[in-house]
Parts: structure tokens; sequence; C-alpha cells
């Protein structure tokens, strides 16, 4: 028994569209996974981290500006500063996470923070900033990015018995950084099995 054509047709059809929604659906998996995905989900990270901090510390807040916690947070992942702020004296990356651990800095320890990280993260991803995350990684760079994000880590740790910044020593402060810490590196798609030094 043959297929009348507009049967043969309406078969063609929904298979053509079965590949098509295959297709598409794959796409998306993709797209979800790319770099710049994976360097706006540790943004938002970031973010909420942010938040967090300046919610429970205002006297961190208070040392940037006189704004709420939250208009801060949009004012520095939304503002046109290129995440160069005055009062960390321009810094980013390391530099700027080495403001924490250092007896001098009296500044805004919470901006310090989470700049350092934002900044070391799409340095790490090969970028001068979050929007520009090329599709290609270099697995090596990434790797680095990971032993420096680790080094950081450990070295925050063991701020808990110093008496550098007690706003960093304490319980909860500890639990958001951590958190953010583990959620950003097991997002980092890291394919060696290399260990860092």
């Amino acid at each position: 028994m043959t297929q009348k054509p507009d049967q043969a047709s309406a078969s063609h059809t929904a298979k053509r569209n079965h590949f098509k929604k295959t297709d598409r659906l794959a796409a998306r998996a993709i797209k979800v996974n790319s770099p710049k995905q994976i360097m706006s989900a540790h943004s938002e990270d970031l973010r909420a981290l942010m938040l967090a901090l300046y919610e429970s510390h205002p006297e961190e807040l208070s040392k940037s500006a006189q704004v709420g916690p939250r208009e801060m947070t949009e004012w520095v992942f939304d503002g046109k500063f290129g995440w160069r702020f005055d009062g960390l004296q321009r810094l980013q990356d390391q530099q700027a996470l080495a403001l924490l651990f250092d007896e001098q800095f009296q500044g805004d320890h919470v901006l310090a923070l989470v700049v350092g990280l934002e900044t070391s993260l799409f340095h790490g991803y090969g970028a001068e900033n979050e929007f520009a995350i090329p599709a290609e990684q270099d697995t090596s760079r990434l790797q680095t990015l990971v032993c420096t994000l680790r080094d950081f880590q450990k070295r925050y740790h063991e701020l808990s018995g110093s008496k550098v910044l007690p706003m960093l020593q304490e319980a909860a402060s500890q639990k958001l950084v951590s958190s953010a810490l583990d959620s950003i590196l097991q997002r980092i798609p890291v394919v060696t099995a290399q260990t860092c030094p």
C-alpha cells in the first residue's frame, strides 16, 4: 500500500520539523555553554555576592558611596567605568585582590574583592571586558585562571586568624565568598587535569 501524496508530504514535513527542532536545541545547548554565557553566569554570581556583602557590611559601602547596596552593585556592574575605580587606585585583577591582604588599604574591601575577581575572570577568558569574550578559548590560560583563583581562595581562608580584615573573617562572609568561588571554579571549562603549583 502506498502513501497518498498529501500523507507523504505531511510525513516529510513532520520529519523536517523534528530535525530543525533538534538542531535548534543542540544550538541552544552549545550557546548555553559558550564562554560568553559562562562569563555571564560568573558575573551574576559576583553581582549577588557584592549585594549580599554590602547588605551585611554597610561600613564598607560607605567608603565608596552614599547609596544603597543595590544601587552600588548596579553602578559597578552596569556603569561605564571599565572596571577601573579611583577608590582602588584603578587596579584590576590580582592587584585589586592584593588590596584585601594589605593592612594599609583603608578603602572598600567589597569593591576590591569583586573588581579583582571579575577582572581576573574576563582576563582569564582572553578579553578586556565581560562582553568581549572570544568563542575560542586558550585552555592553558583557563588553567592559569583556575590556579590563580584557587591560590586566592587559599589565601582568603588564611585570613581567619589575622586581624587584617574583620569583615572577611566573619563566618557568614566567609561562606558567601567560598560559595561564589566554588560555583565559579566548577563552571570554568578546563579540559586538562594539570595541577596547580
